[in-house]
């Protein structure tokens, strides 16, 4: 048997890299070290012990090495005690979804409000969805979650309204919602610090990639004037005038990318709606849908044909992969790039973001794209 020896480089990284996505190890890098031998073995286990120590983290948890327990600060403020990396939990929150497949490939999920025929990419990329229970409504059955073998040890939803509940049959509650880029990689982590093991890296990694892109972004459009920054807006389904507004993630990446949001008012769902009359009195000049086929039908529609956006050609489908980049997915880290790029080409000439999607998938969600299937994310189609 041949043993292979591993360095403490090999293991560790320098973290003087800088987290571009062209340099950012993969999960399965992370991981690659389970075919080389007996030596692996004790690596892995040196890793997860290090993405299990929570004492004095970032989200505010604690735990001693040896206990079963872990009290962490959910996005609520409220402190929560979970299990030291459950291996059985549910996700209630479709969005966030996607970070527990870029933390842990979905291993561990047990029930989901996800479905594949409104999430095809996301069981296509990650096969470990399909052993998930998908369940609908606004919330989990509780009595059933308790029946699944094994039975869900946490849930994480986007609010705390089942923690109650919940209590009853001994599944605490870890609510995650965000609606900005810092809250965001705060959600990250605290998710990364339920969920233990090499969790914590992967988080690690990808908030300072966030960090980094989007510094690189605002480096080139902080300094544009209202003149030179275009209304946009935006929706989960523009032409049934469903719109995001102020007081969401959607409203940070615009501004990042050069942008200022059509939609003045504040938001609190994805389906707030809107009238005719206020598109019209907005008169963006861009407009981005997160529906495909809506671009064609506005371009199309005369009801739409006085919109500046409409009249310059410049209403477009937002990109959707394994969560529509625009909302609330790890994927925001594509989104901000490919909005400034839309916005201000002229900044940002050399932005490939089809070779940007195929390295982010690589890296962080452990799937290699092929070409065609770029196009396909790229006009937010359904995989084939």
């Amino acid at each position: 048997m041949v043993t292979t020896r591993l360095s403490a480089s090999d293991l560790f990284p320098s973290s003087s890299q800088s987290p571009s996505l062209s340099s950012t190890p993969s999960r399965r890098d992370l991981l690659r070290l389970t075919g080389a031998g007996a030596g692996s073995a004790i690596a892995l286990s040196l890793l997860a012990g290090c993405g299990s120590k929570s004492a004095g983290g970032p989200a505010g948890g604690s735990a001693s090495a040896s206990s079963s327990t872990q009290t962490i600060t959910d996005m609520t403020g409220t402190q929560v005690e979970v299990p030291t990396s459950p291996a059985a939990y549910a996700d209630g929150w479709y969005a966030h979804n996607e970070v527990i497949i870029m933390l842990t490939g979905a291993k561990g999920l047990k029930a989901t409000h996800c479905d594949p025929k409104k999430f095809p990419w996301m069981y296509k990329v990650c096969p470990n969805m399909s052993g998930a229970t998908s369940t609908f409504g606004d919330g989990f059955n509780l009595e059933e979650l308790t029946t699944i073998d094994p039975a869900p040890q946490v849930i994480f939803d986007s609010d705390d309204k089942l923690r109650d509940k919940a209590k009853e049959v001994g599944i605490p509650v870890v609510a995650c919602k965000f609606s900005t880029y810092e809250e965001m990689k705060k959600s990250i982590t605290m998710t990364a610090q339920v969920l233990g093991g090499d969790a914590t890296k992967i988080a690690e990694r990808y908030n300072a990639e966030l960090d980094q892109v989007v510094k690189d972004v605002k480096a080139k459009t902080d300094g544009l004037g209202d003149d030179q920054r275009p209304t946009v807006m935006h929706g989960n389904s523009v032409y049934t005038l469903n719109l995001d507004g102020t007081g969401t993630i959607i409203d940070e990446w615009i501004k990042t990318a050069g942008g200022r949001n059509a939609v003045t008012e504040t938001t609190t769902s994805a389906n707030a709606q809107f009238t005719m009359e206020q598109i019209l009195a907005w008169n963006p000049d861009v407009i981005i849908t997160g529906k495909a086929g809506e671009a064609e039908q506005i371009l199309a529609d005369p009801n739409w044909a006085s919109i500046k956006a409409v009249q310059d050609q410049k209403v477009y489908v937002n990109p959707k992969g394994v969560f529509g980049w625009d909302r609330y997915g790890v994927e925001a880290i594509l989104q901000v790039q490919w909005a400034s790029s839309l916005l201000h080409p002229d900044l940002f000439p050399d932005l490939k973001i089809e070779t940007k999607l195929k390295e982010f998938y690589k890296n962080y969600l452990s799937y290699e794209l092929t070409d065609s299937e770029v196009a396909l994310i790229m006009a937010a189609q359904e995989p084939q």
